[in-house]
């Protein structure tokens, strides 16, 4: 009995220890449909995300509470410290919003490209025939700011990724703005053909990756882009899944 006491104190100490770093976080992510790498479903949070944060969260003894805010609200109250992390989040992206805030980004969580999704048959036609574009409210289609801002293309911004898809498909917009994977899903979701619009490669587009950031917890950061780089056969697992890759 007296050899065993020092091992259960022992191992009471470590529980104590991992239960004082424990934490409980506030994750702001965006409400909207945006499969595979999120979705909001019954108030849940799910998805690509949901599942890559959640195994580092458990990984490190943290609980993470989501909570889904419209696009624009979701940065100001992010940056007003209502929330400790955002996702998804860029360097590059409302760099005057975050102008005297010290934003702390991770490594690359997913890729993604945004683009041009047009009519089967206007693939390959260029960027001429584009007078009016649509694209979610909230997000700005870099490529082509220049010529809506010149009054080359009007813009037309909706909540609700069906309302752009079926704006395209009937001709009401020329072409949308968006994320081809997203785009494909959500043709699916709507009841209409995946191939009814297409993505236009040869138009201008972006290529880039989505990041997990924090101004309150530069730590947690760091952590975890140690978790990636310690766990590249879940990440790449999870990016099969949801066909991310």
């Amino acid at each position: 009995m007296n050899f065993r006491l020092p091992v259960i104190f022992c191992f009471s100490l470590l529980a104590g220890a991992t239960a004082l770093h424990a934490e409980q976080y506030r994750v702001g992510v965006e409400r909207q449909p945006y499969l595979p790498y999120f979705t909001v479903e019954d108030g849940q949070y799910r998805g690509y995300a949901r599942e890559l944060l959640d195994a580092f969260a458990a990984d490190q003894g943290h609980q993470f509470t989501y909570v889904a805010l419209p696009v624009k609200r979701l940065l100001g109250d992010y940056l007003a410290g209502k929330l400790d992390f955002k996702f998804p989040d860029h360097p590059h992206w409302k760099t005057r919003q975050k102008q005297g805030h010290r934003v702390h980004y991770s490594q690359a969580v997913a890729p993604y490209t945004d683009g041009v999704m047009v009519l089967r048959a206007h693939v390959g036609l260029g960027k001429a025939r584009i007078r009016r574009l649509g694209t979610q409210l909230g997000f700005t289609p870099w490529p082509y700011l220049a010529d809506i801002e010149g009054g080359h293309m009007s813009l037309t911004q909706s909540n609700h990724i069906d309302s752009l898809l079926r704006m395209a498909a009937s001709g009401r917009v020329d072409a949308i703005y968006l994320n081809p994977r997203v785009a494909r899903l959500a043709l699916r979701a709507a009841g209409l053909a995946e191939d009814a619009l297409r993505f236009d490669p040869g138009l201008p587009h972006v290529d880039g990756d989505y990041y997990l950031s924090s101004r309150l917890h530069p730590e947690v950061i760091a952590a975890f882009d140690r978790f990636l780089q310690q766990q590249p056969q879940l990440v790449q697992r999870l990016k099969a899944k949801y066909e991310i890759d």
